[in-house]
């Protein structure tokens, strides 16, 4: 009897199985990635929301003179509807809030954004940036 040359079925069906088997890898790889480029572009979008709403708030001292005198149900809602509201707002999967706290040199402000998981096994991300607006003038 001749002996054979060559791969046999068997050895192919295994290689094939080894390879289809390092394909899945390869794409649980590619989603894991994709996942995390979706957080990194969620998490920058609310740093620049956070930073405009700090904008906001100093275009409106810059009126008023003093922090204690902003509008803050205004400036809020001015801030949500550019960002959270509407399908094509940015972070229209997201919610966000600002709080004032009074000091004896200002006013301390926050802004908290907290982002909505895609995956079920992950927990919303909540983003607060802090700032402070001085009292310019109580008169």
């Amino acid at each position: 009897m001749a002996r054979q040359a060559g791969f046999t079925l068997i050895e192919a069906l295994i290689a094939l199985a080894l390879l289809a088997f390092g394909l899945m890898g390869v794409a649980a790889m590619q989603l894991t990635s994709l996942h995390s480029a979706v957080a990194g572009f969620q998490s920058s979008q609310a740093s620049l929301a956070a930073i405009d709403a700090q904008e906001r708030a100093w275009s409106r001292l810059s009126r008023r003179q003093s922090c204690r005198r902003i509008d803050m149900t205004a400036l809020e809602s001015d801030w949500q509807t550019q960002w959270f509201d509407g399908p094509h707002a940015p972070l229209e999967q997201a919610t966000g809030s600002l709080r004032r706290a009074f000091m004896e040199s200002g006013c301390e402000l926050t802004v908290s954004i907290v982002t909505k998981a895609r995956d079920s096994d992950r927990a919303d991300e909540r983003f607060d940036y802090v700032f402070i607006l001085p009292t310019l003038g109580e008169g």
